[in-house]
């Protein structure tokens, strides 16, 4: 079996990391081509000249880059693929009909949502595919367990994964942010402010991870009565936190739903 990715940008560096630490594929069945040479130049597998040369020397092609490159991407691949050939697609808001159109109806496809947890091989990796893709399902899952949990959804549910899952990195790193900003007005060094938030929300997420307890539960655990904890919770009600983390999450759905139409 042969892999090929097009594009080692974030994610796709970081699903060569995985295969590579696991052995999932030898060095020399693996196939890289990105249009950016410094990301490939130093790497450990075979560096290919263009797209094309991937879908040619490839069983299984990922495709890792921008949405706005996929039409392009497809086009190009397109003479090189057939039923045998298997495309995993990487790239945000673009539904398994519309790489069809292009390839074919024919083609395995599966379509994967990563988030950028990956890169500290603690993603969620949500996918689903064609009927084509179907019987690939036990491979997805060794290519992709090595960098977070692996989880299949009906496609109909990506613009809300995507919104919660995929931005809900970028929403919690904006709290810690915040965090930081207010230790460092409070007279904490920023070196200090950056160990406790960063350790405060890798504590806070192994306590949800491990103990499998209910957040409303951990959260009453740390909210004594008439305590610290609690008078910032009210406030959290009265500014009406929920309601603003929602509107943040529906916004993002939105635009997921608008790059799918695009």
């Amino acid at each position: 079996m042969k892999i090929g990715i097009i594009g080692v940008g974030n994610m796709g560096s970081s699903i060569l990391d995985g295969i590579l630490e696991k052995k999932v594929i030898r060095k020399d069945n693996i196939f890289v081509f990105d249009i950016d040479k410094k990301k490939i130049r130093n790497l450990s597998v075979n560096i290919l000249k263009s797209n094309r040369e991937i879908s040619e020397f490839s069983d299984i092609i990922i495709v890792a880059v921008k949405p706005k490159d996929a039409k392009n991407v497809f086009e190009e691949i397109k003479e090189n693929l057939n039923s045998k050939k298997l495309i995993i697609s990487i790239m945000a808001g673009i539904k398994i009909k519309n790489i069809e159109k292009i390839v074919g109806e024919n083609i395995p496809i599966v379509r994967v949502m990563p988030n950028l947890n990956v890169k500290v091989k603690s993603g969620i990796i949500v996918y689903c595919y064609n009927k084509y893709g179907k019987k690939y399902e036990g491979f997805i899952k060794k290519i992709f367990l090595p960098i977070g949990i692996v989880i299949k959804m009906p496609e109909d549910k990506f613009d809300t994964i995507t919104a919660i899952c995929g931005s809900g990195p970028g929403f919690l790193f904006y709290i810690a942010e915040e965090f930081e900003k207010i230790c460092i007005e409070k007279g904490i060094s920023a070196q200090i402010s950056n160990d406790l938030v960063s350790t405060l929300f890798f504590g806070t997420g192994k306590m949800l991870f491990e103990t499998k307890i209910e957040p409303q539960k951990l959260k009453e655990m740390v909210s004594s009565p008439g305590g610290t904890t609690i008078a910032g919770l009210n406030i959290f009600e009265k500014e009406k936190f929920g309601y603003i983390l929602r509107k943040a999450i529906e916004a993002a759905e939105e635009r997921s739903k608008e790059l799918s139409k695009d």
